[in-house]
């Protein structure tokens, strides 16, 4: 068996997803020891364990304290003053993942060292680090092992990597290799490379290619690799080709990458030469060499008694002596804030932390490139957040450290604000597990509300860290709740399962919007999160937004009348492949499998719907055949005729050669037919040759039943059309192998016709043969047949089977390189990749940002901060996020095709006109706006109801003294909810130059 069968695919398919098979294979044999697991050391050992290394050594012999238990989720209140933290953690963090062999160990020395991979350090005294480190740079074994130390003094942290002397990156970022099609290459001194732009994944300067189905300049084909330079987003220049054999059509371009060698210095060398470079990474550019002082002031604390005096004079006395990032002086400022934050640990930073060094853990595989070689952060809360007492008192003592860091009055807040999650699966847990900890929603006042309508399933468990095996098919919300309480008992949750969207504003309704103080966004699509975004700029909400994919990650804090909302900063919507290029000419293995996903619903699930639409035809009309139905191709008539004259006793038989006669089809004739109608050497009228990039001639495939691929097809393809049927077939390999010698139809030739733009290809139906007889069988048939929902996750259904082996046998035609199974499934389930140890960083971000959107009204918008995060190569970005952006007078407008005037000026999505008239008529609200800004009204609209247009006379006469309330009412056939107050009006107008003009939306306050 080889490792990929022994790689539970379902349970880890996001995770495959962004790590590939290859990494897996070797994460599964990664051992590592884990030494602190108060606050940090906890997030590491939970987010290694999800994704599944083979061990997890932890060791932390500090008895538990009730402190503890607002930074480590897996202690329990039992195990205060009785038991270790590494023991009292375990039974809970074994729970995770029982593939994974985690232990207690009770004391650390070199031979339990080297029995490693990897070694991690959790805010460990100085003397150890050094030891520790000498031991994984050199030990009795010679073996290599990585070293990590990582440090959280309140909201300021730190992290150490050290993989030794000659450590190798074998993919240091962890992309997919670039690709393009060539449109054309010069034979000049200094060659140019021209791509097809469709498709292009952008090369940069200093990339290495390699050349390969080049015709003309055939001496570039499969040559060394050559670094290119970039000329424009779609050319680059490889040096000189003027004599090369002219270039004549075609050719592919891919990336090569090479292993990078990166070499590391001990944990000891690092302590005054910090960087090589003479700098440290900053995460945020406006705070100049905070790195470097939070070095100097880290490592004097480190290297001394901890008293303030003599930290003050380490520091102040190795950056004199700083072989490399010396500042001018140690900020004591900064000094005084990282004193006053030094012995304390809060659950953000632990889980910002925790994620990163998870991954830089995985890193030891040889994927991805390590931090070089130290990364500090400064998170702490601005000034104006911290109030009250800070002793702690009245206070559980779980809270103690938050309190001591930041004070009661933002811990008031936090246990009685009122919290929207919407989402329940990764990032849903990590806020969940990091506001629990925090104690949200604990006191009289608050609440936390998460909602989800989805149920867990196994591809959840891996990376959605508070559900379980056992917690398979029951509701999100439900079972995150009841994890979130055995994290702290104290907390008020209230679970839903419901859809946040207009057809719920019955539901999520203006009085529950106006109950919240903070909204956080846990969604994965966009037109979610334009929603939730929607309702929170209309109530006036602070949003905390961010998503995942793989190792990326990403943070948008959306604050009422301060910043942009969502909305106004979206990502462009996604590419979408044509469907001529679906259905006659790919060129990527994604069109192969988008192809076999649109044959998948036309076979499995369209022909139940096919035979729905043809009875119902007949019973309305039996005289006339509906147009619907004679669009129905006279081959797919003959194909569900085929089927439903299958019965149990000779299904099987019947479905194996219906099976075989659709490879046949798709396989054979149909690229026999578009050959054809175009022949390898057909020519355009314009003279082009039709078979040029991005056009890939294709071949005919033989019916080869020795091909175990060509077996899949046909065997899934069987099973599919027998569930259809209500039946479970046993078909084994000699009953597909019977199926040699059976006799295939022959190929017809057909019509194709080419499109005025010369892209698309229509095929003539066969307009000869009658339908009639056809239809009338299928109308008078008894027999049904179910329609299949493709579903991904399901291994005994054979849906992916199909999916992947029909998009194998494609690209076969098409000279395409073929995909794995798993990215089939990834790319026709529209599988997200995401992991444990992005989602657990981005969860630390969030938190901090929803600590700020809590006391937004007293913060400044250069308190907050947006953020992207790339755990790969690594990249973290903070930044002040942007301002609302204003509505202005335009000269031109092309929407409207003339001037534009804003009234007020530069009002902004924040913005609304609140309207209180109790039973107001269209002509009280059209006269208010008038005395207000001295312009006339031409439209209203209620969403998307029209309650009064002023070119329609009907609506002048009739709608003016209406009350809108009722109008409204009467119009959408709905009355208005008990609990509303307000309605949402637009208004489109004109001043009296007859120019248009916008105003903000209006709040119709009728009660």
């Amino acid at each position: 068996m080889s490792f990929e069968e022994k790689i539970d695919t379902n349970l880890y398919s996001r995770q495959i997803g962004t790590f590939g098979f290859d990494m897996m294979g070797k994460l599964q044999k990664l051992n590592v020891l884990i030494i602190g697991m108060k606050s940090t050391g906890i997030e590491i050992a939970k987010n290694l364990a999800l994704m599944g290394v083979e061990s997890i050594k932890i060791f932390d012999n500090d008895v538990v304290q009730s402190r503890d238990l607002g930074v480590n989720y897996f202690v329990r209140a039992s195990s205060v003053g009785k038991e270790s933290i590494a023991s009292a953690c375990l039974h809970n963090l074994k729970d995770l993942n029982r593939n994974v062999d985690i232990k207690v160990i009770n004391n650390v020395n070199e031979e339990l060292v080297v029995g490693n991979d990897v070694v991690v350090c959790c805010d460990q005294n100085v003397e150890v680090l050094k030891n520790l480190n000498r031991i994984c740079r050199a030990n009795s074994l010679g073996k290599r092992i990585g070293f990590i130390a990582c440090d959280t003094f309140g909201m300021i942290g730190s992290v150490f990597v050290d993989f030794g002397d000659n450590f190798i990156s074998f993919d240091p970022t962890g992309t997919e290799l670039k690709t393009g099609i060539i449109e054309s290459i010069t034979n000049d001194k200094e060659g140019l490379v021209t791509l097809i732009t469709d498709g292009v994944i952008d090369f940069q300067t200093g990339d290495y290619v390699r050349f390969t189905e080049i015709e003309g300049m055939t001496e570039l084909n499969n040559k060394e690799p050559v670094q290119i330079k970039v000329n424009s987003k779609n050319s680059f220049l490889i040096g000189d080709l003027s004599h090369y054999t002219p270039h004549t059509s075609g050719g592919l371009v891919t990336e090569v990458r090479y292993p990078k060698r990166i070499e590391f210095r001990s944990y000891e060398d690092c302590v005054l030469n910090p960087s090589t470079t003479g700098c440290l990474y900053t995460i945020d550019y406006s705070l100049v060499n905070r790195a470097e002082q939070l070095h100097w002031i880290t490592m004097g604390y480190k290297h001394g008694s901890g008293d303030p005096k003599s930290t003050l004079t380490n520091a102040q006395m190795m950056n004199s002596n700083a072989k490399s990032c010396g500042v001018e002086s140690v900020d004591e400022e900064l000094f005084k804030s990282f004193l006053s934050q030094v012995n304390f640990k809060v659950p953000p930073l632990a889980s910002f932390i925790g994620g990163i060094v998870a991954h830089e853990v995985i890193k030891f595989t040889g994927k991805y490139h390590p931090i070089n070689q130290w990364l500090y952060v400064d998170f702490s809360l601005p000034k104006e957040m911290l109030s009250g007492d800070f002793s702690g008192r009245g206070f559980d003592e779980r809270y103690f450290d938050q309190v001591s860091l930041w004070g009661s009055d933002l811990q008031n807040k936090l246990q009685n604000s009122k919290i929207f999650i919407v989402g329940a699966g990764a990032l849903g847990c990590e806020f969940l597990k990091n506001f629990a900890l925090l104690g949200c929603g604990s006191q009289q006042e608050g609440l936390l509300t998460i909602t989800d309508n989805d149920r867990i399933e196994v591809s959840n468990i891996s990376r959605q860290f508070l559900f379980r095996t056992r917690h398979v098919g029951l509701s999100k919300s439900s079972v995150a709740c009841e994890s979130a309480l055995e994290i702290n008992p104290s907390i008020k949750v209230k679970p839903l399962e419901i859809r946040v969207g207009e057809e719920t504003e019955d539901i999520f309704d203006e009085h529950f919007w106006s109950s919240l103080n903070v909204v956080v966004n846990a969604l994965d699509n966009i037109q979610a999160r334009q929603y939730v975004d929607g309702r929170c700029v209309w109530y006036e909400k602070p949003l905390v937004e961010s998503g995942t994919l793989g190792t990326l990650g990403n943070v948008q804090v959306v604050v009422p009348h301060m910043t942009q909302s969502y909305s106004e900063s979206q990502d462009p919507p996604e590419t979408s492949i044509p469907l001529c290029t679906l259905k006659h000419f790919p060129y990527q293995v994604e069109h192969t499998i988008e192809w076999a996903r649109d044959v998948f619903e036309g076979l499995f699930t369209q022909i139940p719907l096919d035979i729905k639409k043809i009875r119902q035809n007949d019973e309305v009309n039996s005289s006339n055949i509906d147009v619907g139905v004679t669009e129905i191709p006279y081959e797919r008539l003959e194909l569900i005729s085929k089927l439903l004259n299958c019965t149990p006793k000779n299904a099987k038989e019947q479905l194996l050669r219906i099976s075989s006669e659709l490879y046949n089809l798709h396989f054979v004739n149909n690229i026999q037919q578009l050959l054809n109608s175009f022949p390898k050497d057909h020519v355009l009228s314009d003279g082009q040759k039709f078979w040029s990039p991005p056009k890939r001639p294709p071949t005919p495939l033989t019916f080869d039943l020795s091909d175990k691929i060509v077996q899949l097809f046909i065997l899934s393809t069987t099973k599919i059309f027998a569930s259809m049927m209500n039946l479970d077939l046993d078909v084994v390999e000699s009953d597909i192998l019977s199926l040699r010698g059976l006799p295939l139809p022959e190929f017809q030739p057909r019509v194709l016709k080419l499109s005025q733009d010369k892209l698309n290809v229509e095929v003539q139906s066969d307009t000869s043969a009658d339908s009639n007889p056809l239809l009338n069988e299928i109308t008078n048939s008894n027999r049904t047949l179910n329609a299949v929902e493709f579903e991904k996750d399901d291994e005994s259904n054979y849906h992916i089977e199909f999916i992947w082996s029909a998009s194998v046998l494609r690209c076969r035609n098409y000279a395409i390189k073929e995909c794995n199974k798993m990215k089939a499934k990834l790319i026709s389930g529209k599988i997200i990749p995401a992991i444990a140890t992005t989602t657990a960083m981005i969860g630390g971000l969030v938190t901090i940002e929803f600590l700020k959107a809590l006391c937004y009204r007293s913060l400044k918008i250069s308190h907050f901060r947006n953020a992207f995060a790339c755990l790969a190569t690594p990249i973290w970005l903070q930044s002040e996020p942007l301002p609302p952006i204003p509505t202005k007078d335009k000269d031109y407008d092309p929407v409207t095709c003339g001037p534009v005037r804003a009234l007020p000026p530069n009002f902004t999505v924040w913005n609304k006109l609140i309207v209180l008239i109790p039973n107001g008529t269209v002509k009280q609200l059209i006269d208010w706006i008038r005395s207000k800004f001295n312009i006339e009204v031409i439209i209203l609209s209620a969403g998307n109801l029209c309650i009064y247009n002023s070119f329609l006379p009907q609506h002048r006469n009739e709608r003016l003294n209406a009350v809108i309330t009722e109008l409204v009412e009467r119009l959408g056939k709905k009355k208005i909810g008990v609990r509303c107050s307000h309605l949402v009006i637009d208004a489109s107008c004109t001043d009296s130059d007859d120019v248009d003009v916008v105003i903000p939306t209006i709040k119709f306050q009728f009660r």
